[in-house]
């Protein structure tokens, strides 16, 4: 993805303080140097394909100077949550402190140095990967499109595509792939 490898990933589990300290020191970390990431809330995530969505609207906004704020993995966080102001996209997706479920996004130009980056994230937050925690269950279903106020209008015309989870993916995945659009 433009000259960048993304890596998506869920950790069940994790330790969170205050979030922004932490964000902090884990950018401190020797193996997250030259990695733009993200830490969201996996309660939200309508799958691997969200992120990987958010990822790609995220490097082409820099690419072409539409981007609204200077660090990447806050700018996928802001497409991830289909928000335009990091504020709120840091209030509905942003990690909470607590235990919780996490889902991680990595970008960097390495295989080698995703994994390393990886394994820091885990050990920092200890927690245990669980890709799991990304898919999309009915009751989580219904999670998503309360926080992303999906309107019953727009579950029913959508509702062809099978049950409530298929419903809400799909239409979170067309929020966050059109959101590069309202730039």
């Amino acid at each position: 993805m433009l000259d960048k490898v993304v890596e998506v990933a869920g950790l069940r589990g994790a330790h969170i303080g205050d979030p922004a300290k932490l964000i902090e020191e884990l950018r401190g970390l020797e193996e997250l140097r030259d990695i733009s990431f993200q830490l969201l809330d996996a309660g939200l995530v309508a799958g691997r394909e969200h992120l990987l969505i958010s990822a790609f609207n995220a490097l082409r906004a820099f690419e072409m100077g539409l981007n609204v704020s200077s660090d990447l993995g806050m700018e996928a966080l802001t497409f991830a949550s289909a928000q335009r102001q990091i504020s709120k996209a840091i209030k509905l997706m942003g990690i909470k402190p607590g235990v919780m479920d996490i889902a991680v996004l990595l970008m960097t130009s390495s295989e080698e140095a995703l994994a390393r980056a990886l394994k820091a994230v885990e050990k920092a937050l200890g927690a245990e990967r669980d890709d799991e925690v990304l898919e999309v269950d009915e009751e989580k279903a219904r999670r998503i499109a309360e926080a992303f106020e999906l309107s019953e209008a727009e579950l029913s015309a959508c509702s062809r595509l099978g049950g409530l989870t298929e419903t809400v993916k799909a239409l979170v995945l067309e929020r966050v792939a059109l959101s590069i659009v309202y730039r």
